[in-house]
């Protein structure tokens, strides 16, 4: 598939320093990204074209794989191409629909089994080129990249893929999973899930009284005024996020879809959901998902001490199962904002981490 950004989507290809091109039919290894809640893709635009960066140039590294990095925004969240002028048009409709958090999974796993099955058609074509006797495409491998709620979806698709892996329909092999500040128990313990909560508990209807209420701001400041705004309430933030912010709150529905699906994450992310298989541990049959976990210290949506019951009950024990890391260095839970480059830096050595694994096999 050919390299895209749009405000809804995120493709692009980078070769590793010892990788060949593209065009020889081998396989791709897939970077696939699920952000968190706001889903919108272009607040990761940065941190992507980063990391791809990072898997190019790659010092000291032998690896020969190349990378297929993808991410789109989540289901609710889309903006047409040109935001603005289709949020003022008064004959824009918007989809009324707004979305729970199953319907986020089942919509990204979806994403995810469309984008591996156009892979396939293509490995198999480039490889027929070279060797016309072949008629089955090299298995495809893949690696989650979730940010927040996004690493939970990334763990309940890697659920069901397992669950499915003895099926024709698992046309691939999930390699490894990285999750960043990764909200995958007890959320409403967090301090911000505790706010949200008993906000919800006054007001059950906030989603949509909030989505009013931004619609009526819209309909109040010209766009100047809003962008002034925004980057006043976020402390002047680089232009990319000041630009996706802007982005989301002109969406006809995209605050409302943000605060119902937080609303869903707080009755749905609760207790360990998952089996010693999902979480990679070394003794469940293969293939054998590579885990890491980067926690944040302070970080308002993952209590302290959820993060250290995870820590202790699922962290690698004896090189055994997913690892854990604790950030030192103060990186807040919306990285993307702010710290993409460190970010890149860290996700792109774990990938190289988990892909060098994965070849030593």
């Amino acid at each position: 598939m050919a390299s895209q950004v749009t405000p809804n989507t995120f493709l692009t290809h980078c070769a590793g320093p010892s990788s060949s091109s593209f065009e020889t039919g081998a396989t791709v290894t897939t970077i696939f990204f699920i952000s968190g809640n706001p889903g919108l893709i272009s607040y990761y635009h940065s941190f992507l074209s980063l990391l791809a960066d990072q898997l190019k140039v790659s010092e000291g590294s032998k690896l020969g794989s190349s990378f297929q990095i993808y991410g789109c925004s989540l289901r609710g969240f889309e903006l047409p191409e040109d935001e603005i002028q289709t949020s003022n048009d008064q004959n824009h409709k918007p989809n009324p629909k707004i979305y729970g958090l199953e319907d986020q999974i089942h919509f990204v796993h979806g994403k995810l089994h469309t984008l591996v099955t156009e892979n396939s058609k293509t490995t198999l074509s480039q490889t027929r080129s070279a060797d016309t006797t072949a008629t089955v495409p090299p298995r495809q491998k893949v690696i989650l990249i979730g940010h927040s709620v996004g690493a939970y979806i990334a763990m309940e698709i890697l659920r069901r893929h397992r669950e499915t892996s003895g099926s024709k329909s698992a046309e691939f092999d999930i390699i490894g999973g990285v999750m960043l500040f990764p909200t995958v128990m007890d959320i409403a313990d967090s301090p911000s899930g505790r706010k949200l909560t008993t906000l919800l508990s006054f007001i059950p209807q906030l989603a949509l009284i909030v989505g009013f209420f931004v619609r009526l701001l819209n309909f109040l400041l010209p766009n100047p005024a809003l962008r002034s705004l925004i980057r006043f309430m976020m402390n002047s933030p680089p232009d990319h996020a000041l630009d996706a912010t802007f982005a989301f709150l002109k969406s006809p529905t995209g605050v409302q879809q943000a605060l119902h699906m937080a609303a869903d994450e707080m009755r749905t992310i609760t207790t360990d959901k998952w089996t010693d298989d999902v979480w990679g541990a070394a003794s469940t049959r293969p293939p054998i998902t590579k885990l890491v976990f980067y926690f944040g210290r302070n970080d308002h949506w993952v209590a302290e001490k959820t993060r250290d019951e995870i820590i202790a009950l699922r962290g690698q024990i004896e090189g055994k199962g997913p690892i854990m890391l604790v950030c030192e260095e103060g990186l807040p839970h919306a990285f993307c904002l702010k710290h993409n480059d460190v970010m890149a830096r860290k996700v792109g050595g774990m990938i190289r981490d988990i892909v060098a694994g994965d070849e030593a096999r």
